[in-house]
């Protein structure tokens, strides 16, 4: 996808990383908020994302919950997917920010 460019790798990464830093306090404001639409597009902008950075868990969780909140179904598992994603974050951050350096 970036041509072995490690500017564009870079860049992808910091754009990825900073994307999922602003979906862990989006996700809790949606949640406090039960806005269960945002949230359903929210996790599915997260899944697409992570799909193209092959982060496949994250996918695949992020696709169930988009899939529940557009539907308001089993609202009381949404804190279940959003705590795994915040754990997935940070496991991701701590892998990625060392492309970052030169």
């Amino acid at each position: 996808m970036t041509g072995n460019d490690s500017a564009v790798m870079k860049e992808t990464i910091d754009l990825f990383l900073h994307q999922l830093i602003e979906a862990r306090a989006d996700m809790d404001f949606l949640l406090g908020c039960k806005n269960w639409g945002e949230l359903s597009r929210l996790a599915h902008k997260i899944k697409s994302s992570a799909l193209v950075m092959g982060v496949e868990q994250m996918a695949d969780e992020m696709k169930e919950l988009e899939l529940l909140a557009k539907d308001s179904r089993n609202v009381d598992e949404y804190p279940e997917y959003i705590a795994s994603l915040n754990a997935m974050i940070d496991l991701v951050e701590v892998e990625l920010r060392p492309y970052l350096k030169d």
